[in-house]
């Protein structure tokens, strides 16, 4: 388990890559997101980007490359929030994606001074290296004990 001040800054962590299927997208978004550009390849013909994943799918794979990446994990107790959110690229059946992630910043908790703050970076990216997917995110770590 990675203490607070075990974590190194900018030290970048890649995951596996995740094969994007046709079925399985449609399936999901009938589901959580059943919006016609993400269920129904006809009705997609009509819009911009055609079939395209949805962006909660999109964090959702994202967050179990994450999840399975190897090397120690840090000591997390909670999220603290996600900002700067940003899709550039849509998800695609057929694409071939992966996670990387970092720790942009840190900072010692100033009400929980067994606690530090992490500010992360997450980006899920295709096959082409465009980004599908990024978020910082904010997150409580312990120190050592």
């Amino acid at each position: 388990m990675l203490y607070y001040e075990d974590i190194e800054l900018n030290k970048e962590y890649t995951s596996k890559t995740f094969f994007v299927d046709k079925e399985k997208l449609i399936a999901f978004a009938k589901e959580w997101d059943p919006q016609p550009f993400h269920v129904d390849e006809e009705a997609a013909k009509h819009y911009p980007m055609g079939l395209i994943g949805s962006s909660v799918q999109s964090y959702g794979i994202l967050t179990k490359l994450q999840t399975e990446m190897e090397g120690e994990k840090p000591a997390m107790i909670a999220g603290l929030g996600i900002d700067e959110w940003r899709t550039p690229n849509p998800l695609r059946p057929g694409d071939t994606v992966h996670a990387v992630s970092y720790v942009e910043s840190k900072r010692e908790s100033s009400s929980k001074p067994n606690l530090g703050i992490l500010t992360s970076v997450s980006k899920l990216l295709n096959q082409n290296g465009d980004v599908i997917l990024s978020y910082k995110s904010k997150g409580l770590v312990m120190k050592r004990p």
